[in-house]
């Protein structure tokens, strides 16, 4: 693997550490106040003119060359996960209970190196903008930032992100047009039956056979009501009924907490309303209501063509053939997908090491070492782009 920026080795170090304090101090969901407090500080040392508090503690870097009208915008996430680390490292986690187990911390200081590599050396006549997200897992902050006028106050022709993966093929990035990875929504479903003594279920409704019923049943939306062709998860994650270790009391209610992914909105759609219809005709076969109550977590992540042939190109100038154009994508979900939906963009993988721990598990850690190439790949991007 191999780049074409000699500047951003002679920072390795620098930038290393500075992922190192990141890792050490994570902050959790929209919370990210001291992180985006040094974001904001590197990149007014950079040059750019700062914008913080976007959508509650999002930060955006603005770098202006040339007459051009052209825009375009770079896009990291912030926050971290509630996880207890066990890497042993010793930068691990300092905040108990908290920790960077999907590489947020290596995102941020791949956009920070690229904001000084373009700010030192780029050759681009337009506007960049840098985009600094908190709140990527699960609580909406890229909602939050559109809802506080992101793309009219920084306007961006176009969008680009990654995200390190490991378990993908060493050295090699993952760029396509279309679905890149999974929409995801949850539903908590609750089942209002009628409870009583374990020794006289017939003078109950039991909400825990209603929901037994219901489990089985929903294997049918996937299975049966789902083209082989389109791609759908649902899982049942919990099943909650009656007071722990209690053996002779049939509860009043029960629930089901679901996750539902999908790669297409109509997909998406159609799922949904099955889940629901499923549960309304196993509550009138059992005689019980059931509440169905649906929350989007975010869309699919969907390509467009455009910059994808952008990035692709920029790719090959720093991966050579380590560039991967058709793959299967990704059943996890990225809310970077709530600003494709707003601005065309690319969304790409990068390998973080094929037998690497997983991201979401107690013993990740980023690859340092994918901190130059991918800054390198970010200033290919704009410079091609937005071209002199």
């Amino acid at each position: 693997m191999t780049h074409n920026l000699a500047a951003l080795d002679a920072w390795q170090d620098e930038f290393t550490q500075l992922r190192h304090h990141l890792h050490e101090h994570p902050e959790l969901g929209l919370d990210t106040v001291n992180t985006a407090q040094l974001v904001a500080e590197k990149l007014r040392d950079y040059g750019f003119a700062v914008t913080e508090h976007v959508g509650c503690n999002g930060v955006v870097g603005q770098l202006r060359r040339g007459t051009s009208a052209k825009t375009i915008g770079l896009r990291a996430d912030m926050d971290c996960l509630p996880i207890t680390e066990a890497t042993g490292l010793p930068y691990q986690s300092q905040v108990p209970g908290l920790m960077h187990a999907c590489g947020h911390d290596g995102h941020i200081t791949t956009l920070l190196a690229t904001a000084r590599y373009l700010s030192k050396y780029g050759q681009f006549d337009g506007t960049v903008n840098l985009i600094f997200q908190p709140g990527e897992e699960g609580v909406h902050g890229a909602p939050k930032m559109l809802a506080d006028g992101l793309f009219n106050r920084f306007p961006c022709d176009m969008l680009f992100a990654y995200h390190n993966w490991p378990h993908l093929d060493d050295g090699t990035i993952y760029l396509q047009s279309g679905a890149v990875m999974a929409s995801s929504d949850r539903m908590r479903i609750t089942i209002h039956g009628h409870g009583g003594h374990a020794s006289a279920p017939e003078r109950t409704v039991d909400p825990i056979v209603v929901g037994a019923a219901l489990i089985q049943s929903l294997q049918s939306v996937v299975a049966r009501n789902t083209s082989p062709l389109d791609a759908a998860v649902v899982t049942v994650g919990s099943f909650l009924a009656g007071a722990k270790e209690t053996y002779n009391v049939i509860p009043d209610s029960a629930q089901l907490f679901l996750s539902i992914r999908t790669l297409d909105g109509a997909v998406r759609d159609a799922t949904i309303k099955h889940i629901d219809q499923i549960a309304q005709g196993v509550g009138q076969a059992f005689g019980v209501e059931i509440q169905c109550e649906h929350f989007q977590i975010s869309p699919a992540v969907i390509n467009a063509e455009q910059p994808v042939q952008i990035a692709q190109n920029a790719a090959r100038e720093v991966f050579g053939n380590q560039v991967r154009t058709k793959f299967d994508p990704v059943m996890a979900s990225e809310d970077f997908a709530f600003m494709l939906d707003e601005v065309p963009g690319c969304y790409a993988l990068m390998s973080g090491g094929k037998n690497k721990p997983y991201v979401h598990t107690s013993k990740f850690d980023f690859d340092d070492a994918l901190i130059a190439p991918m800054a390198s790949y970010f200033v290919g991007i704009v410079e091609s782009y937005l071209n002199l």
